[in-house]
């Protein structure tokens, strides 16, 4: 593959790496890498799992087990390939210091080096969580934690999160003697199951900085608290990390309490703090060594109102903000219904459902309009929150 002539405008290498950990002594267990052209337009996708030569790491995270490393090539095996879909053009991820180190570290290991040049961090740029940006910007994001997912997520927030183009310097890959391998195993494809409570919660708890180095800590602090544990050799490592970043301890400790109070902040979007959210949140606390602080109560059992029945069926269309502003998705309504003991349907039919919940009971959305042809009752989503409170 040959480089671009310089005097263009230079193309784009969305990579996205899963590994054993963020230490510089761990390794690669799968690389993915999208490459844009001039007008961002996807030209080339690559992604392989990759043998790391040694433990596989947080299973629970990427997902990727020792048996499906078996027949994985090396990251020697595929580095000429990944050069060529780097070489001459700007690395973007979201958290580019990462995913760079990573790949960087891989090369240093061969005898080679890779010359970052400036890249593109979509991360700093939106100041949130792949998820969450996604979610904002309305890109689809399946399967969180897989190397192609992500670059894919990734790409599409460079072609949307930038009021202009982005711009870089091109990165170089040299002394890299390996021969073009063109040997990959790639992921089967396979639907996540169920996300944990945990896992929910942290995935809508929002960054609360736009500060390009505390956001990179508090990437790698959502990566280690991911199972509920600091080990001491993550512990250490967050030490270094926090260290190579520049952020002193009085930072960090900032950087904890803010952390924290931005779970608070997502456990309480339905206005509900449940007793598996409320354990989840001491445990984080005590995770950050976060003592000062206020750990909200459980929220007592709200009443099933005489007009909402215990098991009624109840389905949701459109969306709605709470008392804080916060917006409300239809996740977090099925969950408040979940929460107060209705049972949430996705659809609206005659045997299935009681109740429909909407933004604006005289909409003429196809719900509603199904509903009235059914003569099903209907809600204001308002209306439903208030009297399931105050009930």
């Amino acid at each position: 593959m040959t480089l671009q002539d310089e005097t263009t405008s230079p193309q784009f290498a969305v990579v996205d790496v899963e590994t054993t950990g963020f230490s510089n002594k761990d390794r690669i267990v799968e690389v993915a890498v999208v490459v844009l052209d001039e007008n961002l337009s996807v030209i080339d996708e690559y992604d392989t799992l990759i043998d790391p030569m040694r433990d596989v790491g947080p299973v629970h995270v990427h997902g990727i087990s020792p048996s499906m490393l078996s027949n994985a090539p090396t990251f020697e095996e595929v580095s000429a390939a990944v050069c060529s879909r780097i070489q001459g053009r700007v690395i973007v991820a979201h958290n580019l210091s990462f995913d760079q180190r990573m790949i960087s570290n891989e090369y240093s290991r061969l005898h080679a080096e890779l010359m970052p040049g400036v890249g593109v961090c979509t991360l700093k740029q939106t100041g949130e969580k792949l998820q969450l940006a996604c979610q904002r910007l309305g890109i689809q994001l399946h399967r969180h934690h897989r190397a192609l997912a992500d670059a894919r997520a990734t790409a599409q927030l460079l072609q949307r999160a930038f009021d202009d183009r982005p711009v870089g310097e091109a990165a170089r890959v040299e002394n890299l003697t390996h021969p073009l391998n063109p040997r990959t195993l790639r992921r089967e494809a396979s639907e996540e199951g169920e996300a944990s409570d945990f896992e929910r919660m942290i995935a809508a708890t929002r960054y609360p900085t736009s500060d390009g180095a505390l956001l990179s800590y508090l990437d790698a602090l959502d990566w280690v608290l991911d199972d509920l544990v600091i080990t001491e050799s993550e512990e250490r490592h967050l030490v270094d990390l926090a260290s190579e970043l520049g952020l002193d301890v009085d930072a960090i400790t900032d950087a904890h309490r803010k952390y924290l109070a931005s779970m608070i902040q997502a456990a309480w979007r339905d206005e509900i703090i449940t007793t598996q959210e409320n354990r989840l949140i001491i445990k984080v606390a005590e995770l950050l060594n976060v003592t000062d602080f206020e750990i909200p109560d459980v929220s007592e059992q709200v009443a099933i109102p005489e007009t909402i029945k215990l098991g009624t069926r109840v389905c949701f269309t459109g969306t709605a903000t709470d008392s804080a502003g916060n917006k409300l998705s239809r996740s977090d309504l099925e969950a408040f219904a979940a929460n107060v003991g209705l049972q949430p349907v996705s659809s609206v039919t005659k045997k299935n459902c009681d109740l429909l919940v909407a933004a604006d009971p005289s909409s003429g959305s196809g719900k509603a309009g199904k509903a009235r042809k059914l003569e099903i009752p209907i809600m204001s989503i308002a209306d439903f929150l208030k009297e399931a409170r105050n009930g």
